[in-house]
């Protein structure tokens, strides 16, 4: 086989390409995978309970553990809940591994103050710590889920091979 003989075979799958028009069935669609950039909120929200994570230790009194555990999962959360936004508004969905990512961190902020524990040093700002732990990672959990299941509803057309 020669050179030439590879570049007619080439010549002819890109005429048969040419001659199948992607663009008139795509674009007569109108296809927008996230028209209405609609989730956004919900990166939001998990974005600024990211911030209350990483603030709330510099307001309470807690242990180093407890500590350092909402300082890095409340910036995983500001990451996470930023690039989930980011994807929104440029009109596509949100990525369901990023929101099932965010629903284990949730499962985790409930797990901590369990795994943890409390020191028996600090002593009223323990029940508080504790219990915002908690009630930040039930909200983390539902809206990391509910994040993952709106983006896996992708509705994008593809054309039909010939």
């Amino acid at each position: 086989m020669s050179d030439s003989d590879a570049y007619d075979d080439r010549t002819e799958v890109r005429d048969r390409d040419d001659d199948y028009d992607r663009t008139d069935e795509y674009d007569a669609r109108g296809v927008d995978t996230n028209p209405t950039e609609r989730g956004k909120w919900i990166s939001a929200l998990v974005a600024l309970l990211g911030l209350w994570l990483v603030v709330e230790p510099f307001l309470f009194e807690m242990t180093a553990a407890n500590f350092w555990n909402d300082v890095i999962i409340g910036l995983a959360l500001i990451a996470l809940g930023a690039y989930n936004y980011y994807r929104r508004a440029d009109e596509r969905l949100g990525s369901v591994a990023v929101g099932a990512f965010v629903a284990l961190l949730g499962l985790w902020l409930l797990a901590a103050p369990f795994v943890f524990g409390t020191d028996a040093a600090v002593t009223e700002a323990t029940g508080a710590t504790f219990w915002n732990d908690v009630v930040v990672g039930a909200l983390v959990v539902i809206l990391g889920a509910y994040s993952a299941y709106e983006a896996r509803d992708t509705d994008v057309a593809r054309p039909a091979r010939t």
